[in-house]
């Protein structure tokens, strides 16, 4: 099972349609098995899966209050679990609630006696216990960027956060890599400079695929769906296959890199 935190500490970014192409896509991926966690309060990747709301044994805080759940099925190999507003009091416990989330979601089993392979949990936009208990259970960090002036700055302040995390709680945590996402087509002056910027500060951290803003995909979940379901031939699924493909790649990497040493 690899746990995947697709996080950043600015809003904006488009984590949560990172999650949701990546999700499906994986699940189409020689048959792999995947948990979507929706652990943002906003609950905007619940309503990119479903019209209406899931059943309440999917709902994430059940893992918070150490209740059994039960995921809500959105494919045969795709399952989520679902958050809305009510798990939001979660930043305001004991600080022991940070530790649930890994817990619970490796009690989970798509079928008895197997794991998931792949689990992606969407983070909220800000620090506090929701955030971390995503990145304790987490094995890698995906970081959606947009090149706009403030990225780098908003880069930093995740990068202490992972550092903080892995010392504190998680050593295993590594950062898988980061997305320059939502690229206007115009290629605007502002924005080369700054995936040029990013590029130059976090090197081959910076997937060499990218994801540019199209209306397509801003329309997909909308109507519940992937880009992958909504306009399969749209130049946008291709770029995000690319992308799922690199993230691959880079874990087998990591992988093959930590079996050596």
């Amino acid at each position: 099972m690899v746990i995947i935190a697709i996080a950043n500490q600015k809003g904006g970014v488009g984590k949560t349609t990172i999650t949701l192409n990546l999700a499906h896509i994986l699940s189409r991926s020689k048959k792999a098995s995947v948990l979507v966690v929706d652990n943002d309060p906003q609950g905007n990747l619940t309503r990119s899966f479903f019209k209406e709301q899931p059943p309440k044994e999917a709902h994430v805080l059940n893992i918070y209050d150490e209740k059994s759940l039960k995921p809500a099925i959105c494919n045969p190999r795709l399952h989520l679990l679902w958050a809305d507003i009510s798990l939001a009091p979660v930043a305001e416990r004991d600080f022991s609630v940070i530790f649930r989330l890994k817990d619970g979601i490796e009690l989970l089993e798509p079928k008895p006696g197997k794991s998931y392979d792949y689990v992606l949990i969407d983070c909220l936009p800000s620090f506090g216990h929701l955030q971390l208990a995503a990145l304790n259970a987490a094995d890698f960090v995906l970081i959606p960027v947009r090149p706009s002036p403030y990225a780098l700055a908003g880069m930093q302040a995740l990068f202490q956060t992972i550092e903080k995390t892995k010392k504190y709680f998680n050593p295993k945590l590594k950062v898988l890599g980061i997305v320059v996402n939502q690229i206007d087509g115009r290629r605007i002056v502002i924005e080369r400079e700054m995936e040029s910027a990013l590029r130059e500060t976090y090197a081959d951290l910076v997937f060499q695929h990218r994801i540019q803003k199209r209306v397509r995909v801003e329309e997909s979940p909308s109507f519940h769906q992937s880009i992958l379901q909504y306009d399969r031939k749209s130049p946008a699924t291709i770029e995000f296959k690319s992308v799922a493909q690199e993230m691959k790649r880079r874990i087998a990497e990591i992988d093959q890199n930590e079996f050596k040493n």
